[in-house]
């Protein structure tokens, strides 16, 4: 089950005290407008926010066509073109590696971003946009939810301290989220023959 706009919307009413809903995605309403105006905004910072297990994925990288040189301050041997969909780089490797390299995002003198690294064949792993709605994990609405309500509180309602309450809210999910994060994957393998070995 998920959450489409327009119940993601009525939770970030209901945060702040509203209980008359949104029908439905309705440019007439006040309401929904004002968040809607908020909606990709809030939904890329909460994607940026946390490194949410739904929106993680992994990329080889390609090789920019801008060349390492004297002029950029950090001696790194490739220069890495950015994925056009990456809302956060977390960790690089090389293909075949486990071994995290170090890296640094670098924007050209054309305002292009780019990845520096020593790492050869680099992998990427990052945060990806997420638009559809159908695709976002319960916790994530819940947090899009509550942030938007912290953002549209005073607007809405006239109250900071509601916006304030909301925002609280968010803090608190993101951190319910870190452990249901951590329920899923494993990062060690545990292997136990005791029981393989005592049947012969």
């Amino acid at each position: 089950m998920y959450l489409n706009k327009a119940q993601i919307f009525n939770i970030a009413l209901n945060t702040i005290g509203v209980s008359v809903p949104i029908e439905k995605a309705n440019s007439e309403d006040n309401r929904f407008v004002l968040l809607n105006n908020y909606y990709e905004l809030a939904r890329d910072y909460v994607l940026k926010d946390f490194d949410w297990n739904f929106a993680s994925t992994f990329k080889t990288l390609s090789l920019s066509d801008i060349e390492i040189n004297s002029a950029l301050p950090y001696e790194y041997r490739y220069c890495y073109t950015y994925p056009n969909n990456c809302i956060s780089a977390k960790n690089v490797f090389s293909k075949g590696s486990y071994i995290l390299e170090k890296f640094y995002i670098h924007s050209l003198e054309n305002y292009q971003k780019v990845i520096l690294t020593n790492a050869d064949n680099a992998i990427l792993r990052y945060t990806r946009r997420i638009t559809k709605e159908n695709y976002f994990s319960p916790e994530f609405s819940m947090a899009l939810a509550f942030y938007l309500a912290s953002l549209t509180a005073n607007a809405i309602v006239g109250s900071v301290q509601k916006g304030e309450a909301a925002f609280q809210k968010y803090r608190l999910l993101l951190k319910r989220a870190e452990m249901l994060n951590a329920q899923e994957g494993a990062d060690y393998i545990y292997r136990d023959d005791t029981y393989i070995n005592s049947r012969g």
